[in-house]
């Protein structure tokens, strides 16, 4: 479970952006972290929402309408912007294994089925004296 909710330190940067947190008219509102972590939770899963675990999430109907709620709100539009400001870099890596170039583009040797393909055997000449019979 350790990577998959927001450590302390990155839930103090959304707190701000985030509803609630406020004694409402029936008793303390959420503050929006579990919430969030389920959000994490479905886009590192790709699951739907039925499959959300409800005893770590609660029911996925409240996840789900307040999902959609934060859309219309565009509270996770206000969130990508402040993430996209200042990045965490932690996880970012380029692996030379990875990115590889053609043979060509280092000067290598062309493949042999690389070289163009004849149309055909026979000269052009002769195309044209058999085309006119």
């Amino acid at each position: 479970m350790d990577g998959e909710v927001l450590r302390d330190d990155q839930w103090e940067r959304l707190t701000p952006l985030v509803p609630g947190g406020r004694k409402g008219r029936r008793g303390p509102r959420s503050d929006g972290r579990r919430f969030f972590d389920a959000v994490l939770w479905l886009a590192r899963s790709g699951a739907r929402w039925r499959d959300l675990p409800e005893d770590r999430f609660g029911p996925y109907q409240t996840i789900k309408r307040r999902y959609y709620r934060w859309i219309e709100q565009g509270i996770f539009d206000k969130i990508f912007e402040a993430v996209a400001i200042d990045p965490d870099m932690e996880w970012l890596s380029i692996d030379a294994t990875v990115i590889r170039a053609q043979a060509q583009a280092a000067g290598g040797r062309r493949k042999r089925g690389d070289r163009k393909p004849r149309l055909s055997a026979v000269p052009a000449g002769d195309l044209a004296a058999r085309s006119m019979q």
